[in-house]
């Protein structure tokens, strides 16, 4: 071997031992220093940046990738909401500055890890929640030395320039509620730049209780340092399958119900909260007596929401269901055990055809095998209370439409064959008009209208139950033209006139209605109008009695 090629050699022999003492001392070093050593300061650093009482477990110093690894981390709650910890995690891993912490044993933070954690987030029924005090100076942490605490220069100064929360589980309470807890699982958290005078980007995502999911990617900051739950925020929302009782938006007892798909804005400046977009609602339900309408509602929307007293406004919202539109607007008061609600719904020409595939969710049930066929609906409601007992009243009414389907002549046959009224597989409704309101325990019809141009007009008022019971006292004006009541009316003298007042009651189910005539009521009401003179040659009022002994009869029949 020439020289030249013996002194080339030597120095690749050299280069290569100086990369395996390199190599040797990068994975010697862990061991060489304990890293718990330095503990105590990176508990201090943490702690005084989110000030709160921070615990790490066992610190293990990675060269590799630049940083601390802890087995564990627990981080202290709010003493006036809970003992228990508000974070704990099963590993922490904390990016640091090697050359500082080694050198000069100054710890400089530039990314945390959470890996796996369960945070527990508490609102109180006053609206404060159990991580607003975090950032500031906490009075109850008697752990830690004023002076490691709440430094302000040194908390101050504190920047962490990553932040990663990663298959999180979040659970969430509201004290003194009876409501279950929501529990939120998968939850990611990226988040950059962190520190107390900067604007921080962040992507939040998380698996909704009762399934979906939910992504916010947006800009917060900077941290509102005596309330982080005041911290400015605006994003993009994003939201998939949301189930609105699992979710914990609305309680079971509120009646309320659907799976929603949401794309909106939510954001803060701090003194308000707001949201606008666009929600989709499947299954959709208001009342516990109704059911999920077949159909899906969309609502675009708009609320702000007072964050310190828990107030807020439902602009002018948009309500769609097939190409009926109808308007939804009020208040709402969020901050007590229960959120209460007064609104306002008014709907103008809607069609009665798409508004039928609403009225399940709100208890209204047709006659089995019947549908709406054209016609225009218009409904002025009012509804105010808390959710789980919210009353809504107003007017309704309905105009030149057809119930297919449904043949209500024969269903009142009774009291139809007195006017002589033939079967029809169609039922033509002129108009129906009633003033509402719905409850939990059911819906209250009074002065009630409904003009059937083959029948006659019906009045009265009576009540649907939560079982969908039916219990109305109704009378109908019966244009008779001819059948039982003329042909009687020539038998015996009496004059019957062209209409004809027959009070009935409605019994059954909304999806089988009976009719049932009041049969004493028409004897009763005929033999008063023969015995008072009304009809001819009344006499000695024996035409008049035999016109009543003779419905008296034919009603028993019925009944039979």
């Amino acid at each position: 071997m020439s020289d030249e090629k013996k002194k080339r050699f030597g120095i690749f022999k050299i280069l290569v031992l100086l990369v395996v003492l390199v190599l040797a001392a990068v994975i010697a070093l862990p061991f060489l220093i304990d890293a718990n050593q330095f503990r105590p300061k990176v508990e201090t650093e943490i702690t005084g940046a989110l000030g709160r009482v921070v615990k790490v477990g066992n610190l293990k110093l990675s060269l590799l990738s630049g940083g601390v690894a802890a087995d564990d981390i627990s981080i202290a709650d709010d003493p006036a909401f809970s003992q228990s910890p508000f974070v704990q995690a099963k590993s922490l891993r904390v990016g640091v500055g090697l050359r500082p912490l080694i050198f000069s044993r100054v710890v400089h933070i530039t990314s945390i890890t959470l890996d796996q954690p369960e945070i527990t987030l508490v609102r109180s029924a006053s609206g404060e929640w159990n991580f607003s005090s975090i950032g500031g100076k906490e009075k109850s942490m008697t752990h830690q030395a004023p002076t490691e605490a709440s430094g302000d220069p040194a908390v101050s100064n504190v920047t962490v320039s990553l932040l990663r929360v990663t298959n999180g589980r979040v659970t969430m309470l509201r004290g003194g509620a009876r409501a279950k807890p929501r529990v939120y699982d998968r939850v990611n958290v990226e988040a950059r730049d962190l520190s107390y005078s900067s604007i921080m980007p962040f992507v939040l995502s998380a698996g909704l209780p009762g399934g979906g999911d939910l992504k916010i990617d947006g800009k917060a900051g900077p941290i509102n340092r005596l309330d982080a739950s005041l911290t400015p925020f605006s994003g993009t929302i994003t939201m998939n399958r949301m189930d609105l009782i699992a979710s914990g938006l609305v309680e079971p007892d509120s009646g309320l119900a659907g799976i929603i798909d949401f794309n909106g804005s939510l954001g803060s400046d701090g003194k308000t909260l707001s949201s606008k977009g666009r929600a989709k609602a499947e299954r959709f339900q208001v009342l516990k007596t109704g059911s999920p309408a077949p159909k899906p509602v969309a609502i675009d929307y708009e609320i702000a929401q007072n964050l310190r007293d828990q107030t807020g406004t439902l602009s002018d919202a948009k309500i769609e269901f097939g190409k009926a539109v109808a308007h939804l607007s009020g208040t709402f008061d969020a901050h007590g055990e229960s959120t209460a609600l007064k609104a306002k719904f008014r709907g103008e020409n809607l069609p009665a055809e798409d508004l039928e595939a609403l009225l399940p969710a709100i208890g209204v049930t047709l006659p089995r095998g019947a549908a709406l066929d054209g016609g225009m609906v218009n409904a002025d409601l009012a509804a105010e209370g808390p959710l789980e007992k919210l009353v809504t009243t107003g007017t309704v009414a309905i105009a030149n439409t057809r119930l297919t389907g449904f043949d209500l002549g024969s269903k009142m046959a009774a009291v139809a064959s007195l006017a002589g009224i033939k079967p029809s597989t169609v039922t033509e409704i002129q108009k129906f008009a009633s003033e509402l309101q719905l409850a939990q325990d059911g819906i209250k019809a009074e002065n009630l209208e409904l003009i059937v141009p083959s029948l006659g007009q019906l009045n009265g008022s009576g009540r649907v139950g939560s079982n969908n019971s039916l219990d109305f006292k109704m009378t109908a004006k019966l244009n008779t033209g001819g059948g039982i009541v003329g042909g009687l009316g020539k038998l015996t003298g009496a004059r019957t006139g062209n209409e004809l007042t027959v009070p009935f009651f409605i019994r059954g189910t909304t999806s089988d209605p009976k009719f049932v005539p009041d049969a004493k009521g028409v004897a009763t009401g005929l033999l008063d109008s023969a015995l008072s003179g009304k009809g001819e040659k009344a006499g000695d009022g024996t035409q008049g009695q035999s016109l009543g002994d003779t419905l008296r009869g034919i009603f028993k029949k019925r009944k039979q």
